[in-house]
């Protein structure tokens, strides 16, 4: 079976442009704009990483991936941000057992770190 993994970002273009990435290396994608439509979404949708952008208006992603670990502690999770990480968002990102990655973010960027996570056992 192959990586299934949601997409949330509050701005389409990136969004869309990692989403089609990922197609393109036939990963199983699909994308929320913003974090309740993620939350719909993993209603339906039996994803294995949730890939989050940190920034999002009303929920941001770091309360996002919080939700998720605590709702569906099987999905693994992804930060991304463009933005410096203060020490409390670092310390909620990890108590989350989210990872980070800096933007720009390149769908092989993201599957390699699923790839090793799921050899690594985490």
């Amino acid at each position: 079976m192959g990586i299934r993994i949601l997409v949330v970002d509050d701005h389409r273009n990136t969004r869309d442009a990692l989403a089609l990435g990922l197609a393109l290396l036939a990963i199983d994608v699909r994308t929320a704009a913003s974090a309740a439509e993620a939350m719909l979404a993993l209603e339906q949708y039996a994803c294995d990483w949730l890939v989050c952008d940190v920034r999002m208006p009303v929920m941001d992603g770091i309360e996002l991936v919080t939700r998720v670990n605590a709702a569906r502690p099987e999905v693994r999770l992804i930060l991304m941000t463009a933005y410096d990480v203060s020490p409390d968002e670092q310390a909620r990102i990890a108590a989350a057992g989210a990872q980070l990655l800096i933007k720009p973010v390149t769908a092989e960027a993201v599957v390699r770190r699923c790839r090793e996570a799921s050899r690594a056992g985490g």
